[in-house]
């Protein structure tokens, strides 16, 4: 998980997942279905989403975990001057 967390695309996704599909998040970051599919196994082992089969597709939620994850990362962002509330505001245009 760690090393996803240094990397603009993890961290859009992580703002992005809440109740979208492996294929809207795929289009949000520009990575491929199998991928994500990959890093949701990993973040749900971790216990940061958790992913339920709706039909043919697989819907993320993000868990009380991940959650704090993210409110940490808004507050790091703002320390930092990181421009966080950006990613957001573009994930939002994507959709």
């Amino acid at each position: 998980m760690y090393r996803f967390i240094c990397n603009k695309r993890y961290l859009k996704l992580i703002f992005a997942i809440n109740g979208k599909n492996i294929q809207q998040l795929s289009r949000i970051t520009n990575m491929t279905t199998s991928h994500l599919s990959n890093v949701m196994d990993q973040w749900q082992k971790e216990g940061i989403v958790t992913k339920e089969r709706k039909g043919r597709e697989t819907e993320v939620k993000i868990t009380e975990v991940g959650k704090k994850m993210v409110e940490i990362l808004r507050e790091y962002g703002e320390i930092a001057d990181f421009q966080l509330n950006s990613i957001k505001l573009q994930e939002d245009k994507n959709v």
